[in-house]
């Protein structure tokens, strides 16, 4: 980065011809730079601290799974239910019509 700045000034000092000149220009570059890196800075940590997830949606996301892991459970105890009974639902229909 310093070549890059050393290059700069040779160039301002190359067109104007003025040494005290081509500093206050140089010196008005580079602080344009420094306030362009802040600006860029700032934006991005808005940006990214956006993207990021809160205590409050980890949170929210959270008792959804529970909630949805709740739901499978139940699911998964109805299905075992109707697979059981459905070995014995042929003797269990008979004894109900044995009933009449």
């Amino acid at each position: 980065m310093a070549i890059a700045y050393a290059k700069l000034y040779e160039l301002i000092l190359k067109k104007v011809k003025d040494e005290k000149e081509a500093r206050e220009i140089y010196d008005i570059i580079i602080e344009l730079n420094k306030e362009n890196k802040i600006i860029i800075k700032n934006e991005l940590k808005d940006e990214l601290r956006s993207e990021l997830a809160t205590k409050e949606d980890i949170k929210y996301l959270d008792e959804k799974i529970e909630k949805e892991i709740k739901l499978l459970r139940r699911d998964m105890i109805i299905i075992a239910l109707i697979i059981i009974l459905s070995i014995y639902a042929p003797e269990i229909i008979g004894k109900l019509l044995l009933f009449k």
